[in-house]
This record gives C-alpha cells, structure tokens and sequence, in this order.
C-alpha cells in the first residue's frame, strides 16, 4: 500500500462510484480498477462490493477510509514541518481568491510575496468560491482561499479568519456600525444581492427564510462592483462582509451595520491528493500573516483569526 493508492481509495468511497471518481480525478477507470484490485491484494481483503450503481464499502473498507483522514492528514502535517528546512522556493504557483478579497489580502499579499520569492512565477486568479473550489479540483490552481465548506472530503480546509456579515446602505441611511441588525429584519429592506451560487447569498437566503415575512432581492447581480454603486447611490441595501466593502467604507460612501449571528469562514483549500509545493506553504504562511496584521491594525472591521 502506498499513499497514491490510499488517495484514490479514498476518493472512490466518498464518490461512491468509481466512474465518478476517474471523472473528477482526471483518470482512467481502468487505472483505477487496477489500483485497487492491487491494494486489495496486498491487504488481502476485499475493500468494495462492486455493482451496476456503484461501489460500496467492506467492513474492511470502511475501517480504511476511516483511518486514512488520520494518516494522510499526518503526512501533510509533516512536509509541511520538513518544508521549513527546505531552500527558497521556486517553480510556478497558482492561487485563487474571491474579488470581495481584493484591497485587504489580494494587493498586499501579491507585494509582499513576490518581493519575498522572485525565483517564483506567481499566477493569481479572482473568482467566486464555486469557481475556485472546481479549479482547485482539476487542478488549474494550486491552492485558493474560499469562504464555503469543502465538497466531499476531496480537499484539505484549513480555515484561517472568520468574518461577520454587515447590511451596507447609502450614507443618508445612517447605518451605524456600533449596532447590530437582526437577520430577520432584512426582510424588511429593499435588497440588491449577489447572484447565486454564492457562498453569502445563500447565507443571506438562509437567514432570511426564517422570517415569517418573505423577500425577494429587488436586483440581482455578480458584480459587488455594481453593488456598492446602487446602494451608495440609494437604491437598496446589499449584505457583504467588511472586506468587500472596506474602500467604499473607507471613503465614506455608505455606511454599515453589523448583521447579528452572520458570518462567514475564510478557508485555504487544496488537493487532497497532491503535495502542497514549498512555494505554496509560504504562500499560506505569508497569507495568514497578513490577514493577522490586517486585523490588528482595526481595519478589518468584525474580523477574528483562527
């Protein structure tokens, strides 16, 4: 057994279906079907029942998968370890991170990490959580900082900073930043949200669904650009987190108050089944060092590190 074969057992259970795994993983089935039917003969068990709708585990398979979290989270844990003896990095990375990240993390990490490794060729991508978590998958990116949960168990999450929602309107609303709003109330506003699928869309929506009064957002839309212009010019109320809105905010064109009990969780994401480059653990390391700064400065408004 090696820990190739245990990468690609473990997506097979969680996927259930081989065919589906070879899919995501960008593999053969074949390739597949033979790797397992090796790893099962070096155990000497049977790890899946195989039929027309799938695979489903053994007794014996399903105490692998559970034991496989633990080891291939150790083994992460320790080149991540080893990584800091290493020499400088280099290579090429890709990251991904949302556009609502831009001015506090994308601009100063960019600076910082360049300046820090010029041997690396930096690739940086903007794009919504959905987009970042596939790309991430297939592996056009290397890692990428998203604010919804892992699908599937096929990514490793390291949650970084968590982040309190606020409901954003124009300054001649006199939103007041030292008081919350109950989610319920949004119902009550005239909304301009983000179109889904979205990570705080569906938060908002979530939220909302719990009020006895039902809304519908006035204006739908996948530009937070858009967003903060219609509200500061007094068409509605949008709800974002701070890092969206801290230059409007900054520059006194709308004003904020907290949203009582939302938030949103920032996490580093990548591949279960591929080794996080030196490159790509100093990226991390420089990314969660800004965010800690960002934070302690007050800038980062309802912001906490984890």
């Amino acid at each position: 057994m090696n820990l190739k074969q245990l990468n690609l057992f473990q997506n097979i259970a969680e996927l259930k279906s081989m065919s589906r795994a070879a899919s995501v993983l960008h593999v053969s089935q074949s390739l597949l079907s033979r790797q397992m039917q090796s790893l099962e003969k070096d155990l000497g068990v049977l790890l899946f029942v195989r039929s027309d709708k799938g695979v489903r585990l053994t007794p014996a398979g399903q105490t692998l998968l559970d034991r496989s979290y633990g080891i291939l989270k150790q083994v992460s844990q320790l080149e991540e370890e080893l990584g800091h003896y290493a020499i400088e990095p280099k290579g090429d990375l890709r990251i991904g991170v949302p556009p609502s990240l831009f001015d506090l993390v994308s601009v100063p990490l960019v600076d910082e990490y360049c300046n820090s490794f010029p041997e690396v060729k930096l690739t940086f991508h903007e794009g919504i959580s959905t987009w970042l978590h596939e790309a991430v998958l297939t592996g056009r990116l290397h890692t990428a900082l998203v604010s919804d949960a892992e699908p599937l168990g096929l990514l490793i999450s390291r949650p970084i900073l968590i982040e309190q929602l606020f409901i954003v309107g124009s300054v001649k609303e006199g939103l007041r930043s030292d008081r919350h709003v109950l989610a319920e109330a949004l119902t009550d506003r005239r909304l301009v949200l983000t179109t889904e699928p979205n990570a705080i869309r569906k938060i908002v929506d979530t939220a909302m669904q719990k009020s006895t009064q039902k809304s519908k957002p006035i204006l739908e839309t996948n530009s937070s650009r858009m967003l903060l212009e219609l509200v500061a010019q007094g068409q509605g109320f949008t709800v974002l987190p701070f890092s969206a809105i801290a230059l409007a905010y900054e520059h006194k064109r709308v004003t904020i108050s907290p949203v009582k009990d939302l938030f949103v969780t920032w996490t580093l994401i990548t591949p279960r089944d591929q080794t996080l480059s030196l490159a790509g653990h100093k990226m991390h390391k420089n990314l969660k060092e800004i965010c800690r700064k960002q934070v302690q400065t007050g800038k980062w408004l309802g912001a906490q590190c984890l």
